[in-house]
């Protein structure tokens, strides 16, 4: 994988338009539940779920910003298909020298201390790569019993797995793609879904404030309602400049523990971001954008389930807290502004 600094535009555009075409809010809220197995095909048959995996592993080739992108898009639109795992779990398979396998593939991290292990999507995926302090194996998910099975805010489904189940099928310690290594970028993945997301819930907004008139006027007029578009705009704007800059951190080659830190900033602030943005979309859209016909909902429904997916924001930040407090006050400021910085 090379380290370009941005995604290509053919790319952005493809996976823009074909998701366009078939993320309709109908067709979302059909694939509740499991997933859109003719979008899927679509997406395979393009060669999009795996990209940024070398071709070498199986993969489509291209770069971690084509990787990043296509996953934003996939926020945006609220995809109902496991793209972003499926990317996520390919590009650390071939990072562990394993050749990456058709179908969805779902991501297991085993956490010391904290069981079981939720698998997201991992009843309708093919393969689950695990990913455990005994090492890497890319997995039939039939060959893993769950213990309990459930769906997030979205509808999408997951799998929890006994940390004992999950830790027979992996040998040999890999230096490269470790449980926190991986736990981290599966929370940058889910950074970058929000990204998405976020851009979303403010482009429904401000639609709706254009098109919906009270008073002689639309909504979009009234100050205060200016105030929560600007301060929604804002919010997702710094989601997405603090996961694509834990994207540049990682592609330059930074160290792992920089690259955790900047994975911990773009979820924590992403997730604080949810919460903001999503309470305003619907003030503004008031009952309507609760509606199953309306698509805000299928957006804010998984921004809430994304925000809770490989660690929260309180999470991360205790994480970045003790990381600042641990390297000592001269380190606040070129953390907040520059990198890599001292470890201690």
């Amino acid at each position: 994988m090379n380290t370009a600094t941005r995604a290509d535009d053919l790319l952005v555009e493809t996976i823009d338009g074909l998701l366009g075409d078939h993320c309709t809010p109908e067709r979302i809220a059909a694939a509740e539940g499991t997933m859109d197995a003719k979008l899927w095909a679509l997406l395979e048959d393009s060669g999009l779920t795996l990209v940024g995996v070398a071709e070498a592993h199986g993969g489509s080739g291209g770069t971690l910003h084509d990787h990043a992108a296509i996953v934003k898009a996939a926020g945006r639109h609220a995809a109902p298909v496991p793209l972003a795992d499926t990317l996520l779990a390919g590009s650390l398979a071939a990072a562990a020298g394993i050749n990456v396998q058709s179908g969805p593939i779902a991501l297991a991290v085993e956490r010391p201390g904290l069981a079981p292990v939720r698998v997201p999507w991992g009843a309708l995926a093919r393969h689950v790569l695990v990913v455990t302090g005994n090492g890497v194996a890319l997995v039939q998910s039939s060959t893993l019993a769950p213990i309990r099975v459930g769906r997030n805010y979205a509808g999408d489904p997951w799998s929890d797995f006994s940390t004992e189940m999950v830790g027979t099928h992996t040998v040999g310690c890999s230096d490269v793609v470790t449980p926190s290594s991986a736990f981290g970028a599966a929370a940058l993945n889910r950074a970058l879904l929000m990204a998405g997301g976020l851009q979303r819930a403010v482009d429904l907004s401000i639609q709706y404030a254009i098109e919906r008139e009270q008073f002689g006027k639309p909504i979009g007029k009234f100050q205060i309602l200016q105030h929560y578009l600007s301060e929604m705009a804002g919010e997702a704007a710094a989601s997405e400049a603090a996961a694509d800059n834990a994207v540049d951190v990682i592609a330059a080659g930074a160290r792992a523990d920089e690259c955790l830190l900047v994975c911990a900033a773009a979820k924590a602030y992403a997730g604080r971001a949810v919460a903001t943005v999503t309470r305003l979309a619907h003030q503004i859209h008031g009952a309507i954008g609760f509606t199953d016909e309306h698509r805000l909902q299928h957006t804010t429904r998984r921004l809430w389930a994304w925000r809770d997916e490989f660690g929260s924001e309180a999470e991360w930040a205790a994480l970045l807290g003790r990381s600042i407090a641990t390297a000592g006050g001269a380190a606040l400021w070129p953390t907040i502004t520059q990198w890599p910085r001292a470890m201690a």
